[in-house]
């Protein structure tokens, strides 16, 4: 199946002043931010590990209470990191990684002032593998990590530090205080609260899965099976390995193997509503609303609205960068979406929207399908002023842009 990236063609462009795109874009100014790695969530300052809208599973559970200003921020957990730690914590103990089946009760921040990234979690074995369960008794209860630039994580088990009097020096283990502040963790603790163990488990294979299908989005047609088929075993083998949550999972890995079976060019119409409704549906399960260039149907001009926030905070907004803009931001995941001119979810409705980020963006465009599940748009930052001609404006659109207070560039 081809890619749908041409049902939507947003293209940003940059104006005069405007603030460099590749700043972590936050409530906060950039300057205080630490700058994400290639593949990872912009940091933010929040507790630990709320459910994170552009990871597509939960994360544990957090305080409400609002981090002090520190030097270290929290981090949303993204599947290659999920998987990484998964590999650091199997090797520290000599074992596979396919013996581990997660994370649970995961944090995981970067302290700017050691330019060093912080992670613990229990790393749960698999039902079948009587040798990592044993390795993840006692000590191997719980697990500190933590990464330096250009090296890879170093795990240690600490499962049982504060129990008995054992102190986190015992275990060569000491989180820094800032990290320890956005975890709310007490004072030279290594392990978290009392009463861990009953968050959600983040899988890998999931994580795996999750990266298959994202991949599979700016794969050339003819090799995204492979990438779908790819997620279906990772989905069949947590069923195999008996591990919790994954009741689903059959289902959505059917769903890939049909996609994958669909041919990936000239499709007759019942094929594409076919690829429609599976992408559809496996959107839903990984959390990647609009990725393949299909946004979840709405049914009112609201929840369009909300679904190009979700899409704006998650990534997958089918963007399609100005030759003179470079690189596009990968995400936009605080920023909300408000649309001031939408005149429905029909196929030739038009929408002229803002995405308030670190800077002001605009977007106008057409829905091109019922419910708004595909639809063709541009984005400039700053104003809402558009090269009308470059562009290929419509006359309505081009209204909803002086709507905003903007127009077409001179």
């Amino acid at each position: 199946m081809s890619s749908n990236s041409s049902l939507r063609r947003l293209t940003l462009r940059p104006v005069a002043g405007a603030l460099a795109l590749s700043l972590v874009l936050v409530g906060t100014s950039a300057a205080a931010s630490p700058r994400p790695r290639p593949g990872e969530a912009a940091p933010e300052a929040a507790a630990p590990q709320t459910a994170a809208p552009e990871a597509a599973f939960p994360q544990a559970a957090a305080p409400q209470a609002a981090a002090p200003r520190t030097s270290a921020k929290n981090l949303k957990l993204t599947a290659p990191v999920v998987v990484a730690l998964v590999d650091a914590d199997a090797a520290f103990k000599r074992l596979p990684p396919n013996d581990f089946v997660g994370l649970r009760d995961a944090y995981y921040a970067y302290d700017s002032a050691s330019s060093a990234y912080w992670a613990a979690a229990e790393v749960v074995p698999s039902p079948s593998a009587y040798q990592a369960e044993v390795s993840s008794q006692d000590d191997g209860g719980y697990t500190v990590f933590h990464q330096v630039p250009h090296a890879a994580w170093v795990a240690t088990d600490d499962g049982l530090a504060g129990a008995m009097g054992t102190t986190c020096a015992a275990y060569h283990v000491s989180v820094p205080a800032p990290v320890l502040a956005v975890w709310h963790w007490a004072a030279g603790r290594c392990t978290p609260p009392p009463n861990f163990g009953t968050g959600p488990l983040l899988l890998t294979y999931f994580a795996q899965a999750s990266e298959q299908w994202s991949a599979g989005a700016t794969a050339i047609s003819a090799g995204q099976a492979g990438h779908w088929l790819a997620a279906a075993r990772d989905l069949r083998a947590a069923v195999a390995a008996k591990a919790e949550g994954t009741n689903g999972y059959p289902t959505a890995a059917g769903q890939l193997v049909s996609l994958s079976k669909l041919p990936d060019a000239m499709q007759t119409p019942a094929q594409s509503r076919q690829a429609g409704a599976l992408t559809e549906a496996l959107n839903s399960f990984f959390g990647t609303n609009g990725l393949y260039g299909y946004s979840a149907p709405s049914l009112t001009p609201k929840a369009f609205a909300a679904t190009l926030q979700e899409e704006a905070n998650l990534g997958t907004l089918d963007v399609v960068p100005d030759p003179r803009l470079g690189k596009m931001p990968a995400s936009f995941p605080e920023a909300a979406v408000t649309c001031p001119v939408l005149t429905g979810v029909t196929a030739g409705s038009v929408f002229g929207c803002k995405v308030a980020a670190f800077e002001a963006y605009y977007m106008v465009g057409t829905v091109t399908a019922a419910e708004a599940t595909t639809y063709l748009g541009y984005i400039v930052g700053g104003r809402p002023v558009f090269d009308c001609k470059l562009d290929g404006l419509s006359a309505s659109e081009q209204l909803a842009a002086q709507k905003m207070g903007g127009g077409c560039q001179t």
